[in-house]
């Protein structure tokens, strides 16, 4: 490797890492709010510790790319305001040879930003899910929490307090049962958790059953019991449903892809979410070599005076793509033009970067 090309990849990756790592801080302050519920709930440091390092690949396809236009703006600023880049280009290297290097390190980190948006970061969703599950399984006092860090579709749950996670007062639980689509209720004096066991005094359940016959009213039953006992498990069973597997953020991509075999009709391959999910991807993964395109072009400066406009036109080059990529969750029931607003941008700030470029080497700026 060219002694010119160690010099720029080691300060571009300087840059990289650190930007990363920041990003990562203040954005995990945005999952704050799930994570602070999770500890509430578990009160174990290990499964907390766990917890909040699977929402990072949550955060990495994001980061990467904003870190990419960072660390290669401020690469190219240096050699500019040191003249370093004017050395390099006396010395027979053109900008296209100097700017070789960071692109072939965009495409790898590209690459490498796709894979985690399509198989590090499903996966690791499905695990804290799995979590979440599993945590509610040996606790379902968890759920009767007001902040809970899950929610119990269809039902309404209301308490009088809640002590430590082990007991709960005055509680009313009402769910929806999905296969007759019939409300129950169940009443409790105290519930209370011990050794993975429910404790219940003074509970009483009311429920009904189809007649299955028209012009006939539903069977009401009604059921007191003084004390009952039951394991935790059996309470939160029909919540750990398989439905959640199926989703699309949960899938890696072959799996995406899979799915979407089995379900599309040839006519109308655009009509599933499916296709919105693997555009988004891709496009999330382009993200990476884009951005490094735009630090690139836009942090060149080749006159004596220093000017902000390449700055300008980077952050706004690079917030014309952010616009595009949360824009298009408003428009996902029209898939075609949603594929196109996660693709369109790429093409859009590559030829803006290239005509910079090709008026940098030029001598117009």
């Amino acid at each position: 490797m060219p002694l010119a090309w160690r010099y720029l990849l080691r300060s571009y990756f300087q840059v990289f890492l650190l930007s990363v790592i920041g990003f990562i801080a203040v954005l995990l302050v945005t999952r704050f709010q799930d994570i602070a519920k999770f500890a509430s709930a578990s009160g174990s440091l290990s499964s907390v510790a766990l917890y909040t390092l699977y929402q990072i690949p949550y955060i990495l396809p994001l980061a990467v790319p904003i870190s990419c236009l960072i660390s290669a703006m401020i690469l190219f600023q240096k050699l500019s305001n040191t003249h370093e880049l004017t050395a390099l280009r006396v010395c027979g290297m053109g900008l296209k040879a100097i700017a070789t290097p960071l692109v072939l390190a965009g495409v790898i980190l590209s690459f490498g930003n796709f894979v985690i948006s399509s198989e590090v970061a499903p996966y690791c969703r499905g695990l804290s899910r799995q979590m979440i599950y599993e945590l509610v399984a040996a606790n379902p006092l968890v759920i009767m929490q007001k902040n809970t860090v899950i929610k119990i579709s269809g039902a309404y749950v209301d308490m009088k307090s809640y002590k430590e996670g082990q007991i709960a007062n005055e509680v009313i639980l009402i769910t929806k049962n999905t296969s007759s689509g019939r409300l129950g209720l169940m009443l409790a004096k105290q519930l209370s958790l011990k050794d993975k066991i429910l404790y219940g005094t003074d509970v009483s359940f009311i429920s009904s059953i189809d007649p299955k016959k028209e012009g006939i009213y539903d069977h009401l039953i009604l059921e007191n019991q003084q004390s009952m006992n039951t394991r935790a498990s059996n309470l939160t069973q029909h919540m750990q449903t398989a439905e959640w597997l199926k989703n699309s953020d949960y899938l890696p991509l072959k799996l995406l892809i899979a799915k979407n075999l089995l379900e599309k009709s040839t006519e109308k391959f655009w009509s599933k979410s499916i296709g919105i999910e693997i555009t988004k991807r891709v496009s999330i993964g382009l993200a990476a070599f884009t951005f490094t395109m735009i630090g690139i072009c836009y942090g060149m400066e080749i006159s004596r005076q220093k000017r902000k406009k390449g700055t300008f036109w980077a952050f706004g080059l690079a917030a014309f793509f952010m616009i595009c990529f949360v824009a298009t969750r408003s428009i996902k029931h029209f898939p075609a033009i949603a594929c196109l607003s996660y693709l369109l941008p790429h093409p859009i700030i590559l030829f803006f970067c290239l005509r910079n470029m090709r008026n940098l080497s030029r001598g117009k700026e």
